[in-house]
């Protein structure tokens, strides 16, 4: 980690010594916030099957038009509401529905409604940057703010909101359950680090002792004891694109802020987790429908 220069921590993590934690993006700082509901507005259905149907969804988020999709399940709810977050897509390559269809399909078949957001910045979402790369630490705002809209959605089951995330999507889902106390369980694939240095290491990202204390206040892991839900995690040993080790060092830091939580490794599967795509998914809708059960 370099001890001076360029650190991109000092810019991207937005520093601001008015807002707890030394940012508008800290965990204190988005904890202290509120995030009021917006309304859910399906637009045109997006497909139909016997058992649900998805339908592409806009709602607001800090004054930002967001899109994505949603699936309601075929008969009368109310229904369990999961959130689904996808992991990194590079904007000109993103199309609503990319990365979270198969878990869409699979929990709409057990009786969920699913709310899958884009993002700021990405499918037909609206932007406040000019530059998006795709991974942004505001994307969680975009994640909260559906929580909060979700609650008030009509087809939504009253009480805990369950939450997926892979990769990029799994960071979030766990940043956005240090926050907001409604959200678990929450079901993890192949998920990039809770820890900002973890990061920063792994992805040679420019780094400086500057940002030290902004960069643990960014950290959701460092905040591992304010989860609401179990924890459910499915990683690679092959993977490339994230550390494995990630997932053992999140298993066991949720042990020690007393959260439960499982842990399955695949030997030989990479990033994706494609050679056991069908156990993975199936293993993730049971642990949320298991632990999100239904009012009706």
């Amino acid at each position: 980690m370099a001890v001076s220069g360029c650190d991109i921590w000092n810019l991207v993590g937005q520093p601001d010594a008015r807002s707890p934690g030394g940012s508008t993006l800290s965990i204190p700082a988005l904890r202290a916030r509120r995030f009021p509901a917006s309304e859910i507005r399906l637009h045109k259905a997006a497909a139909r099957h016997d058992d649900y149907t998805s339908y592409l969804m806009s709602y607001d988020s800090d004054g930002l038009h967001i899109t994505g999709m949603a699936t309601i399940p075929t008969g009368q709810g109310p229904f369990p509401v999961a959130l689904l977050n996808h992991g990194y897509v590079l904007p000109s390559q993103y199309a609503t529905g990319v990365g979270t269809r198969v878990m869409a399909d699979a929990l709409s078949r057990r009786g969920f409604v699913t709310l899958a957001t884009d993002y700021r910045g990405l499918g037909g979402s609206q932007d406040d940057m000019r530059l998006n790369i795709g991974a942004r630490l505001e994307f969680v705002i975009d994640v909260l703010n559906l929580a909060a809209a979700a609650r008030e959605f009509p087809e939504a089951q009253r009480g805990l909101i369950g939450i997926w995330g892979h990769s990029l999507g799994g960071e979030l889902a766990i940043r956005a359950g240090v926050v907001d106390p409604w959200i678990g369980p929450i079901a993890l694939w192949a998920p990039l680090s809770v820890w900002i240095d973890d990061i920063s290491d792994y992805y040679r990202v420019p780094t400086s002792r500057s940002s030290d204390q902004l960069r643990a206040a960014l950290s959701a892991g460092n905040y591992l004891e304010r989860l609401t839900g179990p924890v459910d995690i499915h990683q690679g040993a092959d993977d490339l694109a994230v550390n494995p080790a990630w997932a053992s060092k999140l298993q066991l830091a949720l042990g020690e802020a007393g959260v439960a939580s499982d842990l399955y490794l695949y030997p030989g599967v990479g990033h994706l987790l494609n050679a056991s795509a069908q156990t993975v998914v199936r293993n993730s809708t049971e642990f949320l429908r298991r632990n999100l059960p239904t009012t009706r």
